[in-house]
């Protein structure tokens, strides 16, 4: 199993000291847990039509320790007859989100894609795994090859729509000119094309449930 929009999306999204932070940061943490679904769908593991339902047992059973939390969390909403958009709310667990983030972490560190960092906030110290530059960068310029090919790939398709509902792709291609031109080429591509139109529709879901949340913890701690 690879997780290659989820770790794609950590290597884009991570720093110390600016926004977004997977560690502390709920709307950064609730599209890493959703890159991740991605990749699960897109591997064939999960199915999503009118709600999640487990396709490949087998590879569900042996997903890696860090999708505990997930799992469980996840066939207790299946097993509880609940709907997509009330399944869609695991998203934005923190222990699912800080789970698959240690997990995830560890393996861009094995690969030598990240360094291990302590970082000290108001509340507490957290473990953030810090993309090196090099990493970036080669992420940055598989998704420029990507948009530029034939045929764009289910995981490169899965991380720009998370970026664009994000607004963080001129984050990623800072010069305008060349932001424009990527995100026409990849429209032009995808728009119609109906594995990007299921998966946008689930990021709207997606968006939706984000945004709610966001609401029920800013009147909860006003």
């Amino acid at each position: 199993m690879q997780l290659t929009t989820a770790k794609n999306y950590l290597l884009l999204t991570e720093r110390i000291g600016k926004k977004p932070m997977l560690r502390t940061r709920f709307t950064a943490q609730a599209y890493f847990v959703l890159a991740a679904l991605f990749d699960l769908v897109d591997q064939g593991i999960l199915g999503i039509g009118d709600a999640i339902s487990v396709k490949d047992e087998q590879k569900f059973a042996e997903l890696p320790d860090y999708f505990g939390v997930f799992k469980s969390e996840l066939i207790d909403e299946i097993n509880q007859g609940h709907d997509l958009q009330k399944q869609l709310e695991i998203i934005t667990s923190w222990d699912i989100a800080n789970q698959i983030y240690d997990g995830v972490g560890a393996e861009l560190l094995a690969d030598g894609l990240v360094e291990k960092k302590s970082v000290k906030t108001n509340l507490d110290t957290h473990i953030i795994y810090l993309p090196k530059d090099a990493a970036r960068k080669q992420v940055r310029d598989y998704l420029q090859e990507q948009i530029g090919a034939a045929k764009i790939s289910q995981d490169a398709i899965s991380l720009v729509m998370i970026l664009e509902e994000l607004d963080a792709l001129k984050w990623v291609f800072t010069d305008k000119d060349e932001l424009a031109n990527l995100t026409a080429e990849f429209h032009q591509k995808v728009d119609g094309d109906v594995f990007y139109a299921k998966e946008k529709a689930l990021a709207k879901l997606a968006q939706d449930i984000i945004t709610k949340k966001k609401f029920w913890f800013d009147s909860w701690l006003s």
